[in-house]
């Protein structure tokens, strides 16, 4: 039998570590499914978005902020419920002590119980629980506020950054054309050296012009891959090397600048951004806050009741009125005639109770008592509590107007940063159009001259060098200006998005 029973214990031991080792393989294979998800994915800026309003760490938090303010107000409204509370104490008492029951005093040891029950509920405290309601309603809707501010400053930052990427990635893939150009000038100019066309000279400035182009490319590459880095971060992924984004299919810009106003965006910001509409509540939580701390200069009228007995080892037995028995009569005075003689006595029967059982419950039913009553607190003098009180109240609510106005202040030079800055970039950008076109035909016109020999590779070089200055100044130009539209298009209400 110890044989049989060992074997099932061995098998039960060898089947649990086999379950446990292919749970173990399922999750690790779903863990690395879930990596390579992330992975191969590649990223619009759609699903940066939504990721990251799903999964941001700081948003959690605030999510965190919103439930304990919920929780506040909940318990707010739960005070003006009555409170109910039991208390049960068991004691030995030694020496001279009081009994409860008899209310006398006994010098022997007892033991006692006390039961008792109380409630007590507030009718009037100057609405202080009324107003503690509100500020905390006010104060959730503050918080949820700020949670929104947080959603659009991070849908902000993602947007710069992933424009940021797309800047990169097509600076980079200009500096490979501009090496590929290079690449077939260099071929052939070998031509025309080996012919004899053209001194050999010009095939080593090529060389070094087609090390530079490969610097640029390199230098791109750094940049896109720090780009890539920043956004991921900003995404809280885990590390990868194949994170990547869509590029979308991003024109010339071709935005009106002139029929947008500052001015006139920052009033449609005001009635749409969280912050301004939080900003404005912090100031009537404030001021709900003044009227919470006035209400400590008003008594508060509380009602309150209770109930109680106790059981003393003292009194185990009592007397039985109806077990009542005479024993005889006692002589307890007389009665004098007119002599002044005993002529008759008085007497008293001598009764002897019975006893009964006094247990614990019959105690507890015997001495069974209740209480009501109203409790009118009235505030005399206390350190000055209420009043310095009321006086930060009043602080926090002129720091609420402030900051009401910090915030309009900061949001409407936002938008005037942005717009100054979509002006430049776009006058920039018409400036580095103009100026590319007038490079690449220069760049087209050296070419011929140095095929024909009436140019050499220096001058073709410099020119070529101005044309992917230029270039790069066009393209971050153009993204600058794309992205400060959008900045002032989202400020009037419009999604992010290309």
């Amino acid at each position: 039998m110890k044989d049989m029973q060992f074997g099932k214990n061995w098998r039960l031991v060898l089947s649990s570590f086999f379950l446990s080792l292919f749970f173990f393989f399922l999750s690790e294979r779903t863990i690395a499914q879930d990596t390579n998800a992330i992975s191969s994915q590649k990223w619009s800026l759609d699903s940066c978005i939504n990721y990251a309003l799903r999964q941001n760490i700081q948003l959690k938090i605030t999510e965190l902020g919103i439930e304990n303010s919920e929780l506040a107000l909940k318990q707010s409204k739960n005070d003006r419920l009555p409170n109910a509370n039991a208390s049960i104490s068991h004691n030995y008492n030694w020496g001279r002590s009081l009994d409860p029951f008899s209310n006398s005093f006994v010098s022997q040891r007892i033991q006692t119980n006390n039961l008792s029950l109380s409630s007590s509920a507030t009718l009037y405290n100057g609405f202080r629980l009324k107003n503690t309601i509100a500020q905390n309603e006010l104060q959730v809707e503050s918080d949820k506020l700020n949670y929104g501010q947080s959603q659009n400053d991070l849908m902000l930052n993602i947007a710069s950054n992933y424009l940021q990427i797309v800047l990169n990635k097509e600076i980079t893939e200009n500096a490979r054309r501009q090496k590929t150009s290079t690449q077939a000038q260099y071929e052939r100019t070998g031509k025309l050296v080996e012919a004899g066309v053209l001194p050999r000279a010009n095939l080593y400035d090529l060389e070094a012009q087609l090390a530079a182009d490969q610097q640029q490319i390199i230098l791109g590459e750094n940049n896109l891959m720090l780009a890539k880095l920043q956004l991921r971060q900003l995404l809280q992924l885990p590390p990868t090397e194949d994170f990547d984004i869509v590029v979308p299919e991003v024109g010339n810009p071709s935005a009106i600048l002139d029929s947008k106003n500052p001015y006139q965006i920052y009033q449609i910001a005001e009635t749409t951004q969280p912050n301004i509409k939080g900003a404005d509540v912090n100031i009537e939580v404030a001021k709900k806050g003044i009227d919470i701390a006035e209400a400590g200069r008003i008594p508060t009228l509380s009602v309150i009741a209770g109930a109680g007995s106790n059981y003393t080892s003292n009194q185990k037995t009592r007397f039985d009125a109806t077990s009542a028995s005479i024993s005889g009569v006692d002589t307890i005075g007389y009665i004098l005639d007119g002599a002044g003689l005993p002529n008759d006595y008085v007497v008293s029967p001598n009764v002897v109770f019975g006893t009964e059982n006094f247990g614990f419950f019959d105690q507890l039913n015997e001495s069974f008592r209740y209480n009501l009553g109203l409790s009118l607190q009235i505030p005399i003098f206390n350190r000055f509590q209420v009043d310095n009180g009321i006086q930060r109240a009043k602080i926090q609510t002129q720091n609420a107007q402030l900051n009401s106005k910090l915030v309009r202040t900061q949001l409407y030079q936002t938008i005037e940063q942005a717009y100054i800055s979509a002006r430049a970039a776009k006058a920039s950008f018409e400036a580095s159009q103009t100026r590319v076109k007038a490079l690449e035909e220069t760049v087209r016109v050296m070419e011929k001259r140095l095929e024909a020999g009436a140019a050499n590779s220096t001058e073709y070089t410099v020119v070529k060098n101005n044309l992917s200055v230029a270039q790069a100044d066009l393209l971050r130009a153009k993204y600058e200006f794309i992205f400060r539209i959008k900045v002032l298009e989202f400020y009037e209400g419009e999604e992010l998005k290309f």
